[in-house]
């Protein structure tokens, strides 16, 4: 959503911050929503639903076309970018990226120093982030993807922090005894 705002910015043709705006890729039966501003999450509107299906419930929603192939070269050029932290990224799905920072946080102040450097450099590019450091990399992915906006666990305390998410891929709530590991 970002890099299309700032596409229409550019443009001249950027929707106003507090009209609800999503952007759509087909679906199955039809258009689908792919992404959303602020103002559409507000009133409702969910990534993943149909697009008619959203219109019904919110009339004002303006949407576009998503442009996935731009997104995924996008993200490959943020990847490259962010091994000024580390030499070893890569992206995760269509919306994410790991970096094994093993051995570099102490070059930038430690692990609170180069998280706050990271957010700052990425809001600099006009991105928001949700970053997470963790001893392994699920714990990392399930904290980025669902903790709060930045987030550092120390290991052993990933037990502590991980049990309110998701798991993935199924979706499911953890639970005791659950068999389920938040792996991106």
């Amino acid at each position: 959503m970002e890099r299309w705002q700032k596409w229409a910015a550019q443009q001249g043709s950027a929707t106003p911050d507090d009209l609800p705006l999503a952007l759509a890729t087909e679906g199955a039966h039809g258009p689908v929503i792919h992404a959303t501003n602020r103002a559409a999450r507000l009133s409702g509107m969910r990534v993943g639903e149909r697009v008619v299906d959203m219109r019904a419930l919110c009339p004002d929603l303006q949407v576009e076309q998503a442009d996935l192939d731009g997104d995924r070269r996008a993200l490959e050029r943020l990847m490259l970018w962010t091994r000024r932290w580390c030499p070893w990224t890569v992206t995760d799905g269509a919306d994410g990226l790991i970096l094994d920072t093993t051995g570099s946080a102490h070059l930038f102040g430690g692990e609170v120093a180069l998280l706050r450097e990271m957010e700052e450099r990425l809001a600099g590019l006009g991105l928001s982030s949700q970053i997470a450091m963790a001893p392994t990399w699920g714990a990392a992915w399930a904290l980025a993807r669902f903790g709060p906006v930045r987030a550092i666990c120390a290991k052993g305390q990933e037990a502590e922090m991980l049990p309110p998410y998701p798991c993935a891929p199924c979706g499911w709530r953890r639970k005791p005894g659950c068999s389920c590991i938040a792996w991106g």
